[in-house]
C-alpha cells in the first residue's frame, strides 16, 4: 500500500510540473502577448484596445506600446499588482480614472508618452499611491498652445521617490511650488516631437521650485530667449542640454550659464543657431560664465562657428577635457594663439558635415590681419617649399585625439613643426590634402592616423619619417598608385617599424617597390584591396604577426610560389586570413598548383580564405565558376589537364615544325624583295610629303616632349630661348593640354597641330612610359604623313643599345642636336631655331 501511495504522489508532482512548464513555455494565457519566465509580458504592437485579463499575476514588466488603448480604468491592473515597469507609449489614451494606478504600489517606471492626454487628465490623487515610482514619462502628449494649461504640480507632488521626469514644455509657464516636495528629482527632460514643447522662453521663475535638479534637458523646445540666472537656483546642476533650439543662439546660452553652479560638468548646445547662420563668433562672456565651473565636456555641434573672440579661449576652465564642434566653419584669427592655454583638453572633434571653404589656400586671405600675417607667412603656396621655415602649430599640451574629418581643408602638407603635445590619434580623412611633402615634426607619440579620402596624388618618401610610434595608418581611397610605384627603394614606410594596421585600399595601385613593406615587422593587418595589382611580389616573411591580408578586388591571377611558401611558414605559428576574392583567378593547367595549394591550406585550417562563393575562377574559354566547391573544381581541372597532356607533345612538335618552316619562308621573301620594299616605302613617303605637307596649317611651331626630371631645363632655358627670344609658339603639356581630356588624346592632338615634335632626349626620358608614348605618336605621324616631325636634342650620352629603333634611325639620319654641356651655346640655339623654322 505504501508503495502505491508513493507512486501516486510522484505522479501528481509530475503532472503539476508538466502543467507549469506548459504554462511558461507554451504561453497559452498570454496570447496574443508573449510572456517570459523573468516576469516580462510583451504586448507591443498587437492592436489591443484593453489590458488582457489573462496576463499572469506574476508579471513585473508590461510592454504595451504601439496599441490602441484609449482609457485606463480603476480595475485595468487589478490582476497585475506586482508590476514594476509599465510602458504605455504611443497608444491613444485620453482618459485615466482617478484610482487607475492605486493597485500598483511597486511600480518604479511608468511611461505615458505619445498619447492624447492633457495635464487636466492628471487628477491630484492620480499618483498618490505610487510612492516608489522613480521614472515618469508624460511627454509628447499635449498641444502646448493652450494658454490655460499649467504644469500638474498637484498630481506630481506625491511622487516623493521620483528621480526622473519627462514632460512637455508650456509657453511662459513655471513649475509650481508643489515641485519643491520632489527632493529626489534630479533629472528633468523637456523634449517632445512636433509642436509639443513650445516653451519659447525661460525666466528666473521657471525652475525656481526645482532646486535639486542635477541634469536638465530642454531639447527642441523652440526656445528664443533665456533670462539671465534662469538656472542659478540649481546648486548641484551637472549637465545642461539646450540642443536643437535654432533661435536661441550663443547669447541665449550665455544668459543660461550666468551664475550657473560650479558643479556643471557637461554643456550640450548642439544646433542652437539657424542652419543658414554666418559669421558665428563665440564671445568672451560665454566662456567667462563657465570659467569657475567643473566643465569637462562641451558639445556645440552644427553651429557654424567661425571663430572665438580674442581672449575667449583663455577663459575656459582648466577642467575642460572634451570639445565637440562638428559642422563648424572655422577661420583663422588671433584666437589660434590661445589654443595652447587649454591645458586639460584631451579630445577635440571639429569634423565637418557639409562642404565648406576652410583655411588656408593662399597668403592673400590673411593680408588684412597684420597680427597674424607675420606668423602665417610660412603657410606654403604653389610648389616652392624649401625656402620657407617650418610652419609651427601650437596645440594643447595634453590633447590626445583630434578629429577634423570631412572639413574639406585643401592645401599641401609641407614642412610642419608641432609644439609639445601628447597626441595619439588624428582623423584628417575626407579633406583635400592632395600633396604630402613634409617634414612633419612633433608627432612622435601619434599611434593612429587617418588620411583616407583626400584625393592625394603625391607623397615624399620622408613624409612619415617622424611618426616613429604609429600603429594604425589609413591612407585608403587616394590616388597614390603612381607614388608607390616610383619612390626609390620603396622607403615610404621605412620608419614605421611599430605599425600594426596599414590600409592602402582603393589607391589605383598597379605597381610598387619590392621593398615597400620591408621594415613593417610589426604589421598585423594589411589591406591592399580595390586596386589594380596583378601580382604580390613583396616579402612578408618578416611580418611575424601578420593575421589579415586583404587583397580582394584586384587583378590577381594567382599567388606566387614564393608568396605561398611565406604564408605557410607564418601560418605555422598562428591563423591567417587571406582574402583574394573578387580577383580573376585562372582555372587552367598552369595555375592548378595554386588551386591545389588553396585546397590544402583550407583543409589544414590555418589559412582562412573567407567566403569561397565570392571567388571566381576563369577558364581559358572565358566561362567562370565559383570556388565554393573548391575540391570539385580542382578534381575536374586535374582530370582535364591529364587528358590534355597526352596529346600535348605531338601538338607542340607539329606546331614547331610549321612555325619554323613559315618563319624561314617569310625571312626569305623579305630578303629577296628587300630593295623593292625600300623603294615602295620611300616613294610613298615622297608622295605624301609633296601632296599634304605644304597645305597643312599648324597651331604650334613645336610640341615639346620631355621627362619631368628635365623640367627645369625646359622651363628656365628652352621656353625662354624659343618663345620669348625667338617668338615661337610651343606646346608645353603642363600649360597647353586641355583639362578633362584623356592624356593620350591630348598627345595625339599636340603632335598633329605642331609643325615639329621636339624631343628632349635623356635617360629619364627613356624611363618614362608617357614620354615613350609621345615619341611613338610623333614617329607614326612622320611615317603616315611623310613630313619630318621629330627633332631630337641629346641631353647626355646614351648607349646605342638603350635607344629605341625609331630614335636611332633619326639620329643616324642627322636629325638631332647635341646640347653642349660646356662652351658656346649661342650656335646651339641658333641651330635649334633654324631647324624648327625649316
Amino acid at each position: 500500500m505504501l508503495l502505491l501511495f508513493n507512486n501516486a504522489v510522484w505522479i501528481q508532482m509530475l503532472l503539476a510540473s508538466v502543467t507549469v512548464v506548459d504554462m511558461v513555455f507554451n504561453q497559452h494565457p498570454c496570447v496574443p502577448c508573449k510572456c517570459m519566465v523573468n516576469g516580462t509580458a510583451d504586448c507591443r504592437n498587437k492592436g489591443l484596445d484593453r489590458i488582457p485579463p489573462s496576463l499572469p499575476n506574476y508579471t513585473q514588466e508590461l510592454l504595451f506600446s504601439g496599441n490602441k488603448l484609449t482609457e485606463l480604468y480603476n480595475d485595468s491592473f487589478v490582476h497585475l499588482t506586482l508590476l514594476m515597469r509599465l510602458d504605455l507609449t504611443n497608444n491613444n489614451v485620453n482618459l485615466i480614472e482617478t484610482a487607475a494606478f492605486d493597485l500598483l504600489p511597486n511600480l518604479r517606471n511608468l511611461s505615458l508618452q505619445g498619447n492624447n492626454l492633457t495635464y487636466k487628465a492628471f487628477s491630484p490623487s492620480l499618483f498618490h499611491k505610487l510612492s516608489n515610482l522613480k521614472i515618469l514619462m508624460i511627454n509628447d502628449n499635449i498641444v502646448t498652445c493652450d494658454p490655460i494649461l499649467e504644469y500638474p504640480s498637484d498630481a506630481l507632488e506625491n511622487l516623493v521617490s521620483l528621480t526622473t521626469l519627462y514632460i512637455d514644455g508650456l509657453r511662459n509657464k513655471t513649475f509650481g511650488s508643489g515641485f519643491l516636495k520632489l527632493k529626489n528629482l534630479t533629472h528633468l527632460a523637456i523634449q517632445s516631437r512636433g509642436n509639443k514643447c513650445g516653451m519659447y522662453g525661460v525666466t528666473e521663475e521657471t525652475f525656481k521650485y526645482l532646486p535639486y535638479l542635477e541634469h536638465v534637458k530642454l531639447v527642441n523646445c523652440y526656445l528664443h530667449y533665456i533670462a539671465k540666472g534662469s538656472f542659478a537656483h540649481q546648486d548641484n546642476l551637472k549637465t545642461l542640454d539646450l540642443s536643437s533650439n535654432h533661435e536661441l543662439t550663443f547669447n541665449g546660452v550665455t544668459n543660461a550659464t550666468y551664475r550657473i553652479a560650479s558643479s556643471l560638468e557637461g554643456l550640450f548646445i548642439d544646433a542652437i543657431v539657424s542652419p543658414f547662420a554666418v559669421c558665428v563668433v563665440i564671445e568672451k562672456p560665454f566662456c567667462e560664465n563657465l570659467q569657475n565651473t567643473s566643465l569637462t565636456e562641451l558639445h556645440a555641434n552644427s553651429n557654424s562657428v567661425t571663430m572665438f573672440q580674442e581672449g575667449a579661449l583663455n577663459l575656459f576652465p582648466k577642467s575642460l577635457k572634451n570639445i565637440y564642434m562638428k559642422g563648424s566653419r572655422f577661420q583663422y584669427g588671433a584666437y589660434v594663439f590661445e589654443i595652447p592655454s587649454l591645458f586639460g583638453l584631451e579630445v577635440v572633434d571639429i569634423g565637418g558635415y557639409v562642404n565648406r571653404r576652410l583655411p588656408f589656400p593662399s597668403l592673400d586671405d590673411f593680408k588684412h590681419m597684420p597680427v597674424l600675417f607675420k606668423s602665417l607667412s610660412s603657410v606654403y603656396v604653389d610648389d616652392v617649399y624649401s625656402s620657407y621655415p617650418p610652419f609651427t602649430i601650437l596645440l594643447p599640451p595634453n590633447l590626445q585625439k583630434l578629429d577634423f574629418s570631412g572639413s574639406q581643408m585643401y592645401f599641401h602638407i609641407t614642412r610642419v613643426q608641432v609644439g609639445e603635445n601628447n597626441m595619439t590619434e588624428i582623423d584628417a580623412s575626407r579633406n583635400l590634402f592632395t600633396e604630402w611633402i613634409g617634414d612633419v615634426i612633433g608627432f612622435e607619440k601619434l599611434e593612429t592616423l587617418n588620411l583616407s579620402y583626400n584625393i592625394a596624388n603625391f607623397a615624399t618618401s620622408q613624409f612619415f619619417g617622424s611618426f616613429k610610434n604609429l600603429k594604425h595608418l589609413d591612407i585608403s581611397n587616394n590616388l597614390l598608385g603612381t607614388v608607390l610605384g616610383n619612390i626609390s627603394n620603396g622607403n615610404m614606410f621605412s620608419a614605421l617599424s611599430k605599425l600594426q594596421t596599414l590600409d592602402l585600399s582603393a589607391n589605383y595601385i598597379n605597381n610598387y617597390s619590392y621593398a615597400l613593406f620591408s621594415n613593417l615587422s610589426s604589421l598585423r593587418v594589411l589591406n591592399i584591396s580595390k586596386n589594380t595589382i596583378y601580382a604580390l611580389h613583396f616579402d612578408i616573411i618578416h611580418m611575424k604577426n601578420l593575421s589579415v591580408l586583404q587583397c580582394s578586388g584586384n587583378q590577381i591571377h594567382w599567388l606566387t610560389k614564393t608568396f605561398t611558401t611565406s604564408l605557410d611558414k607564418l601560418s605555422d605559428d598562428h591563423n591567417i586570413t587571406v582574402d583574394v576574392s573578387g580577383n580573376p583567378i585562372h582555372c587552367n593547367c598552369i595555375n592548378i598548383w595554386f588551386l591545389s595549394w588553396m585546397m590544402k591550406a583550407k583543409a589544414k585550417g590555418a589559412i582562412f580564405f573567407g567566403n569561397l562563393s565570392d571567388y571566381v575562377c576563369i577558364y581559358d574559354d572565358g566561362h567562370s565558376v565559383e570556388l565554393d566547391n573548391l575540391e570539385k573544381v580542382v578534381a575536374d581541372l586535374t582530370s582535364w589537364c591529364q587528358h590534355v597532356s597526352v596529346h600535348f607533345g605531338l601538338f607542340v612538335g607539329i606546331s614547331l615544325v610549321v612555325l619554323v618552316t613559315f618563319s624561314v619562308l617569310i625571312c626569305s621573301l623579305l630578303y629577296r624583295f628587300r630593295w623593292k620594299l625600300k623603294y615602295v616605302y620611300y616613294a610613298a613617303r615622297h608622295r605624301y610629303s609633296t601632296t599634304h605637307s605644304s597645305n597643312h596649317t599648324f597651331v604650334y611651331d613645336a610640341f615639346v616632349s620631355f621627362a619631368e626630371e628635365d623640367r627645369d631645363f625646359v622651363v628656365n632655358e628652352l621656353l625662354v630661348k624659343l618663345e620669348e627670344e625667338s617668338d615661337m609658339r610651343l606646346n608645353f603639356h603642363q600649360r597647353d593640354f586641355t583639362a578633362g581630356r584623356p592624356i593620350a588624346h591630348n598627345i595625339i592632338e599636340a603632335v598633329k597641330t605642331s609643325r615639329r615634335t621636339l624631343v628632349i632626349l635623356s635617360s629619364h626620358f627613356l624611363k618614362s612610359s608617357w614620354c615613350v608614348h609621345e615619341l611613338q605618336m610623333a614617329h607614326m605621324e612622320s611615317v603616315s604623313t611623310g613630313r619630318d616631325v621629330l627633332l631630337i636634342i641629346m641631353m647626355e650620352h646614351i648607349p646605342t643599345n638603350q635607344i629605341p629603333v625609331e630614335i636611332l634611325y633619326h639620329i643616324q639620319s642627322d636629325s638631332y642636336l647635341e646640347y653642349p654641356l660646356e662652351g658656346e651655346k649661342v650656335m646651339f640655339w641658333r641651330n635649334v631655331n633654324g631647324s624648327l623654322k625649316e
